[in-house]
């Protein structure tokens, strides 16, 4: 790489822990700066990619680059403003899996928007409490200045728009209301120039004939299949059908109990998807119960809302969902991911929350880094997201923010805090928790410490003993912090519990009508290096089990915090 491209680039490489070392490790976050804000360490400016390493681009409205285009974070854009960010951003991925190193003559290119509602659906979520929110949706801008930068740059055989929407049918169709004049692909958007699908496509096939078109994945032809396992993890699906959830109110929303449900034998995918050369995953940036929805959650409309009533899209909630839009993800990796936030949804997202503008966009080819990366800038600990540790273990790219190098915009530089989602309906976001633990048999003097990893935050001493739990059981971790901090001890349990941290008792309670997610908010200190945490408990009728969560008062899980098994406990 050059040095006049280095330079151009801006180069940073983060500096964190890996997340995924061993079931017996859930590693921490990046550096904070103030009250959770992220640092990416300052590299030497000659330092290049290697093909191990991993480039994720960032570029904003108020790059200096941008010359008299340049804007506030928050401010209403033209489309020629977007287009330029759009373009910065792709242009500064100079990795070997850039896009324009991706793209041959010879492919189909598919890029696949969130078009999960339509305003021409007037009872749609689009129109929630009568207001329009056009943070729920892919800016078309973004989608136009894509296509012309492929066209331009990389120009393939063909570029399909596909996409499968969940809250409108097509016009037309079998099965579609017969007085309904729109539908996704047709209207015009007022937030984005005044856009449609169609007229993008035609935009584009007046200058290069027949090279774009629309692919409405519910109408596609489709195939069943295995989830497969593309990377060769030995993983095929994740995804457990008919999964029993625990109540929202006492564990947090969406909440599976292990081992409950059947495995899923596959999913029926469309055809466009499966046989597609380039897949290019292109969403709106959006919170949600998961903590973030960008690259891979938007897999989900791929499913088919097919009219035959074979393939349903609720399909995938049949189960855990974050593991559901993984197995979605396995059947064609996004090839390319790029995430826009000119128009964002925050709050009670994807659908119900607050539409903000946050005008960055993030381009790479690696979807697990793209998440990363995006749900980190949007304020949340990536080590909190359940689906990005499903993600990386079917080896789908890089968790392990040692191995990202960031070109332009320093997270700090467009970081900002999205608020979570709300408490209607149970607790809405919080942080992961660590999920692997030393356990003991109390009532045993003579048992050994054995290590017990939970698929869940709740550490069910019922499970962890082969279902003939003793009446009393320990629980012991060590929490390594790479400085002094203070956050919280969210805990709750089935029967009386107590809580030692560093040899002092910062809970005890004598009973318990039973488990209750975050029941107890205890103000901890974190020592630098160890610290030792301890849980006791007893069984009682309502249950055996604990949480036990080291997060900030907003529930996030807190940075620079790895924990480890001990070697003994005292």
């Amino acid at each position: 790489m050059s040095t006049k491209n280095l330079e151009k680039a801006s180069m940073t490489r983060i500096s964190r822990r890996d997340f995924m070392k061993t079931s017996l490790m859930l590693m921490g976050g990046f550096a904070t700066i103030g009250s959770g804000m992220l640092r990416q360490s300052q590299a030497a400016p000659q330092m290049a990619t290697s093909d191990a390493e991993v480039l994720v681009a960032i570029a904003s409205s108020f790059d200096k680059e941008l010359g008299n285009l340049k804007a506030p974070l928050d401010a209403p854009l033209s489309y020629e403003q977007v287009d330029a960010i759009v373009r910065r951003a792709i242009s500064m991925d100079t990795s070997p899996k850039a896009l324009k190193k991706l793209i041959k003559k010879t492919d189909w290119v598919v890029i696949k928007p969130n078009i999960v509602t339509s305003r021409s659906n007037k009872d749609c979520s689009y129109w929630y409490n009568g207001i329009a929110h056009p943070g729920q949706e892919t800016d078309l801008r973004v989608i136009k200045s894509l296509i012309g930068y492929i066209v331009e740059n990389c120009p393939p055989k063909r570029i399909t728009i596909a996409e499968g929407g969940a809250e409108w049918q097509k016009t037309g169709a079998t099965g579609t209301d017969p007085n309904q004049t729109e539908d996704g692909w047709t209207v015009r958007w007022p937030e984005y120039d005044n856009l449609s699908f169609v007229d993008i496509v035609e935009e584009y096939n007046k200058r290069y004939p027949g090279l774009v078109d629309i692919v409405d994945l519910n109408y596609d032809a489709y195939r069943f299949l295995p989830v497969p396992d593309p990377k060769g993890s030995g993983i095929g699906a994740i995804q457990r059908v008919g999964a029993k959830a625990r109540d929202a109110s006492l564990f947090g929303r969406e909440v599976y109990i292990p081992g409950t449900g059947t495995p899923r034998d596959g999913y029926h995918i469309p055809q466009t998807i499966l046989d597609c050369d380039i897949l290019i995953s292109a969403p709106a940036m959006k919170t949600h119960v998961c903590g973030t929805t960008l690259t891979m959650k938007n897999y989900i409309g791929i499913l088919p809302n097919h009219p035959s009533g074979v393939v349903k899209k609720s399909d995938v909630h049949n189960g855990d969902f974050q593991k559901g839009f993984i197995d979605l993800f396995s059947y064609h990796p996004a090839d390319y991911s790029l995430i826009e936030g000119f128009y964002s949804t925050e709050g009670n997202g994807p659908q119900w929350g607050e539409t903000i503008q946050h005008n960055i966009v993030i381009a790479t080819a690696d979807p697990v880094a793209a998440d990363t990366i995006g749900s980190t800038v949007m304020g949340f600990n990536p080590s909190d997201m359940d689906y990005l540790y499903y993600a990386a273990e079917k080896g789908f790219g890089k968790f392990n923010s040692d191995d990202i190098t960031i070109a332009g915009n320093q997270i700090e530089s467009v970081f900002r805090k999205f608020s979570r989602t709300s408490k209607d309906g149970g607790t809405g976001f919080i942080a992961r928790g660590n999920r692997s633990w030393l356990v003991k048999d109390n009532s045993d003097k003579q048992a050994d410490w054995k290590v017990y990893s939970s698929e869940e935050r709740y550490i069910d001493f019922a499970q962890c003993f082969g279902g003939q739990p003793p009446a009393s059981a320990s629980a012991a971790v060590e929490v390594h912090s790479k400085r002094l901090q203070k956050g919280q001890l969210w805990a709750g349990a089935d029967g009386k519990i107590e809580i030692w941290l560093n040899n002092e008792k910062v809970l005890s309670m004598e009973g318990s009508s039973g488990h209750r997610l975050a029941e107890h908010k205890i103000d901890i200190n974190l020592k630098e290096r160890a610290n030792r945490l301890l849980v006791t408990e007893e069984r009682s009728e309502h249950g055996f089990g604990f949480t036990a969560l080291l997060c900030n008062e907003f529930g996030d899980g807190l940075f620079d915090v790895s924990y480890r098994i001990p070697e003994r406990v005292e």
